[in-house]
């Protein structure tokens, strides 16, 4: 090829009027769901309220520079839809439509918007270098609430805004309390965290915005939550792999993988307990609190296996009466309990999908925008591995779908622009009788 084309022109760390939209969001996705308000039954999260608002410029952008769509984005349209349909069998319409549109917007939107928004690593660099600030803050108020054993920023605000007090567990493990910050539960303010671990590592070239960010990434202890931790390890686990694999060419990803069957097969024949059982008496602070995720598992299956196309929707769950708590510590598993299987394919095909999309077009990146797509592909897996063990509800959801169709437009970028960050100058020859000609 005697010719490259040139990525998108980096911005020398300016925000581009087209990454605008997508931050008001990301920055609305950090705010208390105390800035939230009702109108006709309908309650408008701050997120959600962004998505709606913003909605028109994702449009606009992908009419002034369309996408070429994939399967992934089928994928994501059909669930968007799918989560209306299914509410639709299970309850009235108009509660249908009254949930199922909040939920499909969370979903539909957020998705769409990253996908609109996100057109080259870069667009990911600074998108992360603009929300730093209030990752930051984040991390603070996390830090501070644990340490003092108060929940502080919620109860302020919503006395502040004259709403009800929030009602927030004061749960205190190895010495620190639970603290809750922006988030619903201490559990999704951890897993935020843990997952911004990647970006923290590969977004940024200044080592001392890298410091800072690995810092406020490893706030998520405040948390004091099994999941959060789990996410820090991988997180740093799969970033140690990445550099080693990267440094020895030796596939390191691979190896590991074989090992893990092996050690997982190994504790399946000589543990007389489950695989499951075993992790989570290993890896859990709270190994009741694990034990009891086991039966929600158990119970929650069985109510999939009975409603396996349209879900439950919005009705309990069948379960023991010593099970009194009807919450459902599993992402994958409560969107199968709710909207069936179709929903849960449907979610995995965006997930998998995209991740698969990542790591295929590594292999045309610039060696410099490979770190994007390293932290994208581990933001992913970690989060996925999040969603066995906590269920994603409110903003963090829909932060999870933005960066899923931020995910999906790098990959689609890659194999449209397979080229170096710069070019070499060009050399003008003359040859004679002829015109100058260029040589690269």
């Amino acid at each position: 090829m005697l010719e490259k084309i040139m990525p998108p022109a980096l911005h020398g760390g300016r925000l581009p009027g087209h990454l605008v939209p997508l931050l008001i969001v990301a920055y609305a996705c950090l705010l208390p769901r105390e800035f939230s308000f009702e109108v006709q039954g309908a309650v408008l999260f701050p997120y959600r309220l962004a998505l709606i608002l913003l909605a028109p410029f994702a449009i606009a952008r992908l009419a002034r520079s369309p996408i070429a769509p994939s399967f992934v984005d089928v994928a994501a349209v059909f669930t968007s839809i799918w989560i209306v349909v299914s509410l639709t069998f299970s309850t009235t319409f108009n509660i249908a439509m009254e949930n199922g549109v909040a939920l499909s917007i969370d979903f539909g939107l957020a998705y769409l918007l990253g996908r609109a928004s996100v057109r080259s690593p870069e667009d990911v660099r600074l998108l992360f270098k603009y929300l730093l600030p209030g990752i930051i803050a984040l991390a603070a108020v996390l830090a501070i609430e644990s340490i003092s054993h108060r929940n502080l920023l919620r109860p302020m605000l919503a006395n502040i805004l004259g709403k009800p007090a929030p009602l927030v567990p004061q749960l205190t493990r190895l010495g620190l309390m639970r603290a809750t910050g922006t988030f619903p539960h201490p559990i999704l303010s951890g897993v935020y965290l843990a997952a911004f671990l990647p970006f923290a590592w590969y977004a940024s070239h200044n080592l001392r915005m890298r410091a800072i960010g690995i810092i406020a990434a490893l706030a998520a202890i405040f948390t004091v939550s099994s999941t959060a931790m789990i996410g820090i390890l991988v997180g740093a686990g799969l970033i140690g792999m990445e550099i080693v694999q990267r440094l020895s060419k030796l596939p390191v990803f691979m190896i590991f993988l074989g090992t893990l069957a092996i050690v997982l097969s190994g504790i399946h024949i000589v543990s007389d307990n489950s695989v499951a059982s075993v992790l989570v008496r290993y890896l859990t602070i709270d190994t009741a609190t694990g034990f009891y995720r086991l039966q929600i598992w158990e119970f929650g299956s069985l109510e999939v296996m009975n409603n396996p196309i349209v879900g439950i929707g919005l009705e309990d769950w069948a379960r023991p009466s010593w099970m009194v708590n009807d919450t459902v510590d599993a992402y994958w598993l409560l969107i199968a309990m709710k909207h069936g299987f179709p929903m849960l394919i449907g979610v995995s095909l965006v997930t998998l999908g995209t991740l698969f999309n990542i790591l295929r077009t590594q292999k045309y990146r610039h060696p410099a925008d490979r770190n994007i797509g390293a932290a994208m592909a581990i933001f992913i897996v970690v989060i996925s591995i999040a969603g066995f063990m906590v269920h994603f509800w409110e903003a963090i959801n829909s932060w999870m779908l933005l960066m899923f169709g931020a995910g999906a437009s790098l990959a689609s970028q890659a194999q449209k622009v397979p080229a170096p960050i710069s070019v070499a100058p060009q050399r003008r020859v003359q040859v004679a009788g002829s015109l100058p000609l260029a040589v690269r």
